[in-house]
């Protein structure tokens, strides 16, 4: 049987509360940190759609579990509403969220530990990079609403993408005016100006 835990394919990073939990929207809630993964038309999400099923069947039982997908009775966590989002056509997108700080790596080497490298800068993580997800598929049935989630494990980041907050880095936007150091060179030896014999600075401003 397949594992409720899984990688996600490669995708798009949206709406990322990664560094900073998100403030819930019921009051009394947790705050909570979250992200949408969105995966391009044709992505092979099978290995997901497998664990939200053992997710469905350890929470409901096999019968009714089957009996609740046939009848359109359980929400799942695969959306395609991709043009209400803005998202690209045909594309299918997710949400995960997490009470604890997830882990964020990059797909590069760390030399000390010979393991994917760490991300702390928040810079480096920003809606349109390209990602991955570990997550843990779970069952919920709360009030009636009975459904499948992912809570998000940890994130990888892929490699960078066009961002879809428009953002632009500072060292993008601005050209370099003036030379790296400047030449201090011909004020060597230089003395200061003396002041007037009453003291007077006015023709030193």
């Amino acid at each position: 049987m397949s594992s409720r835990k899984c990688i996600t394919p490669v995708g798009m990073l949206s709406y990322p509360h990664l560094f900073t939990p998100q403030d819930p929207m019921e009051e009394g809630g947790t705050p909570k940190y979250a992200a949408v993964i969105v995966f391009p038309e044709g992505t092979d999400l099978q290995p997901l759609r497998d664990a939200a099923l053992v997710a469905a069947q350890e929470k409901f039982g096999v019968e009714k579990a089957e009996a609740l997908l046939k009848g359109n009775k359980l929400r799942l966590p695969f959306r395609d509403d991709w043009e209400e989002k803005g998202y690209p056509e045909n594309s299918v997108f997710l949400n995960a969220k997490t009470t604890n700080p997830p882990g964020l790596v990059s797909r590069y080497q760390d030399p000390a530990t010979g393991k994917a490298a760490r991300i702390t800068d928040p810079d480096e993580i920003y809606p349109g990079a390209q990602v991955r997800f570990s997550i843990t598929a779970f069952g919920y049935d709360v009030k009636g609403n009975k459904g499948i989630s992912f809570a998000l494990n940890n994130v990888q980041k892929w490699e960078d993408g066009e961002r879809l907050d428009g953002r632009v880095r500072a060292e993008d936007e601005f050209s370099a005016e003036a030379p790296v150091t400047a030449d201090l060179s011909d004020l060597e030896g230089t003395p200061a100006p003396a002041a007037g014999a009453d003291g007077d600075l006015t023709d030193l401003m």
